[in-house]
Order: C-alpha cells, then structure tokens, then sequence
C-alpha cells in the first residue's frame, strides 16, 4: 500500500470511529449531560485491538442522544465498527414479521384467527386448530425447527429452506401441547408465518418490509437476509471463541431464510423503527402490535407481537433481543421516559440485554427504583439416579437395542451399536454418541452441537412389541417430545 492510500484509510478509520452525539442539548428528562464517557466505560471489554465488539445508539422520545461503536467489524482488515454498521439481529426480526402480517390483517388481506391450514394446507389437521394469532405469540405448540433438524443431524452449515420447514413440520404427528394452553417460543411458527405472508400477499417477507417499512422509514441499512450470495454494504462479521475460549473464530453461517430471525439491521435503523411504532403519533398497527398476548385460562403471558413486555428496577419496557451465529443484540424502550435502547455485537459471548441495562442505570439513575436481583436461587442439579442394575448392562443385555430406527417425522436415521461394551448411537452421518441407561429400556445421551438451542440430555426411551422384541423407541428433548422411531432393520 503507498503512503497515500495509508493515509486516507487513516483517515477513513479516525472518521468512523467518531461518535455520533447529540451531548450539548437536553433531552425530555433524561440526564445525559456530557458524561457519556461512563457510557463508554460499560463497553470497554470489546473496545480493544483485535477484538470484534458492539454498536449503540441511544435516542429519547427519537431525539438521538448518544451513538457509536466499539471493536471491530471485520477483524481480517482491522474495519471498525460503527453506529452504521450492519448486523444480524436475529429474533428482534419477528416484530417486523408480526407487524407485516398485522399490516395485512387491517387491509382485510388476512385474519390473524384464520387457522393456518387456510394458508398453508400441507400441514397436519391437529385434534386442535392452530390460529396465526397463536403462532404470533408463541402460544401455537409448534415444536421449534431448532430442535428438530439438530436431532435429525443437519449441522449450522446444512441448507434450510422455507420449503424444508414446511415440510418438516407437515410430518409432524402431534404439538408439543394443545394452542393456547402454554406460552413456549417457537422459532418455526414465525418461520411458517413467513409463508402464510408470501401467499396472503403475493409478496415474499423481505419485500413486503422494504416496501412496506424499511424504505418509508428511511432505514437504509435494513434488509430481510434471503439470498446468501448478495452483498451488504458495512455489514460486520460474526465471530465466537475457539475450543479453548482464546482465539476468536470467525462464526458466520450464511443462514439466509427470513422469518423468525435473518434480518440484518443498523442500531440508529432499529431506532428509527422504534420511533415509529412508539412515538408520539402512533400508527394503526401500535395498538394490535402491543396488546399482549392471554393462555386459554386468561392467564397473561407478558409477550405482545414479537415484542416482550417487562419491566427494570421500576420501570416498564418494551423490547426483544436476538440471538443468532456470531451475534447478539437487543432493542428496548423504558415507556415513560422514552429511553430507546439499541445495541448490536458481533461476539457470541456478548451480552447486550446487560450493556443496555448498564446504559439504562447512566441515563436514568434519577428515575429507576433499587436494584434487585432477577437470578433464581441457584440449587443444584443433581444427577440422575441410575439404578445399579440397570448401570451395568452388559453387552448381551445391550445388543437388544442395536439396530438402525427410522423417524418419519425427522426424516432421519439413528443406528445404534455397542461398542466396548457401551451403546451409542449415530445420527445421520455425525459422530457416534455414548447412550447411559436410566431406567429399564430408558436412555440418554448428551447432545449439544454449535447452535443448538435445546436441553444438553436427550432422553429416549424403547418400545417393545408383545413378545418383548425392540420395535422402536420414542424420543424426548424439550420442544421435540415425542418423536416416533420404527426398528428397520
């Protein structure tokens, strides 16, 4: 490189680097005199060389107050990140999902009690009908594709489709319980709603929301991620540690189907979005947007259209965060004081929701009441209780269960052999994983790829015919219970 070109991308980084402030000015009862510097403090640990960090942008009643970044977009050519640089923010997503359909639903294009085999039919008529209300506030009993295509031994870098969910789950026998009954996040009812959007619109989700809200908005940096080989300006890339927790990894997956996440977005774009749906002129879909969700019982479940509803040392706050490979943020807004809160990594281990908390103690220590702990009391977790007859299987008593199973529901193989007299079991083509009895005919085995949202032990449990040979065997994780596997062979 010549010293000219040094000199300008110099000058580039120093320019990126600045903060975008608003100090000088009051701002509606929020005490931001000119001490964000204290800000700055809580983002220190990712404001350092070689390491990837975070963006924030802090705006009261969308006035901006406070903006920049921290660490580095790209650590491969040293980019910085700042207030505009791209990430994935993951879940905050399905707000913009279940505001589109609420869109849809006010132009009469929709009802959002329409039972979603009105829209997409391929799925099994369940002994209860599921409504795209219920899919919308995670009340469905939907299992969620997260846990599913895991077990069925597609890793981070298998190609999902919207086509492949859908599929997935029209092959699913039962719901993890009746709609309505419990409040559990269901990462594939969003993704399904996607599809209920494309054909009640005739627009497929990302089109419908830069039409619709990124491009009226003014968010120029926003855009449903659905094709993986397209380019987006200043987007950061996501990073995780390595095995040993020193080196940072590159920890992108190209994930590219839009839904329940894959939505890449700017923090100072999540405020402009929060200025819209929260500020002083509420547009009709605020109202539906934030009424929050009730079980069958009338139980509240503190959840409204994609966003959560909660409240810190006192105050009340509106908000969602996001998880995704390689990123982390969260979008939050304390009601009365009108603090908006947008913060965006690219660090797996980053934790905003605590740095958006941290930035909330700066600008309204005046306002928010004492600090109390939300940790629940930390019993441990003790092991299960094998009994001794059953620890010590032999060989003989294990070569019972060997064999290859088939589930139609994941469409995939377990085959399960002994092996120095122990049972494991191989999903797919994935490493084999040692099996421990728990009971007669009952098993578990430890499982917890990279990305896996669902419980570390998975339990399973075989089934024998009236002669008491092995026919097959039902497994249970979490969101996944009772997925059937029949003996083959």
């Amino acid at each position: 490189m010549s010293r000219c070109h040094r000199i300008v991308a110099v000058a580039i980084i120093l320019v990126l680097s600045v903060s975008c402030t608003d100090e000088d000015e009051p701002h509606g009862g929020v005490e931001t005199g000119d001490d964000n510097a204290a800000v700055d403090d809580v983002f220190a640990i990712w404001n350092t060389p070689g390491s990837p960090g975070c963006a924030l942008a802090v705006a009261q009643d969308g006035a901006p107050v406070y903006s920049r970044g921290y660490g580095f977009a790209n650590l491969d050519y040293d980019i910085p990140i700042t207030p505009q640089t791209v990430f994935d923010v993951a879940s905050i997503t399905k707000q913009f999902n279940a505001a589109s359909l609420t869109m849809l639903a006010q132009e009469g294009k929709l009802s959002l009690d329409d039972n979603v085999r009105k829209w997409l039919p391929e799925l099994p008529e369940y002994e209860w009908p599921i409504t795209l209300r219920q899919m919308i506030y995670h009340t469905s009993g939907l299992g969620d594709y997260l846990t599913l295509f895991p077990l069925a031994g597609r890793n981070d870098y298998y190609p999902i489709s919207h086509a492949q969910i859908l599929a997935m789950m029209s092959r699913q026998r039962d719901l993890i319980f009746a709609p309505g009954e419990q409040h559990v996040y269901s990462n594939t009812a969003y993704m399904l709603l996607a599809q209920v959007h494309e054909r009640a619109s005739g627009q497929s989700l990302g089109a419908f929301a830069e039409e619709r809200i990124f491009e009226p908005l003014g968010m120029q940096g926003s855009l449903m991620y659905d094709n993986h080989k397209k380019i987006i300006p200043r987007r950061a890339t996501g990073y995780d540690r390595d095995g040993d927790g020193n080196v940072w990894t590159v920890h992108n997956y190209n994930f590219d189907v839009a839904g329940d996440g894959q939505m890449y977005s700017t923090v100072e774009d999540l405020l402009r979005w929060d200025n819209y749906l929260h500020g002083a002129e509420k547009p009709p879909i605020y109202r539906p947007m934030l009424t929050e969700g009730i079980l069958n019982n009338d139980d509240p479940i503190a959840y409204a259209q994609g966003i959560f509803l909660s409240e810190y040392r006192g105050l009340r706050t509106v908000g969602h965060s996001g998880s995704s490979w390689g990123f982390r943020s969260q979008l939050v807004r304390f009601v009365e004081p009108g603090l908006s809160i947008a913060i965006a990594c690219n660090a797996d281990s980053a934790r905003p929701g605590v740095l958006a908390q941290q930035v909330a103690d700066h600008y309204l220590a005046d306002l928010l009441g004492p600090e109390s702990s939300d940790e629940e009391p930390g019993a441990s977790k003790q092991d299960a209780v094998v009994p001794a007859e059953v620890s010590t299987l032999s060989s003989f008593e294990l070569a019972e269960f060997a064999g290859n199973f088939f589930s139609m529901e994941l469409d995939a193989t377990y085959r399960f052999t002994v092996v120095d007299e122990s049972l494991v079991v191989r999903i797919e083509q994935e490493l084999p994983l040692a099996i421990t009895p728990v009971a007669a005919d009952q098993f578990e085995f430890k499982f917890h790829p990279q990305g896996w949202s669902g419980p570390e032990t998975v339990s399973l449990a075989f089934d024998r015919d009236h002669d008491g040979a092995i026919i097959g065997f039902g497994l249970g994780a979490g969101s996944a219970q009772g997925i059937v596997f029949l003996k083959y062979q």
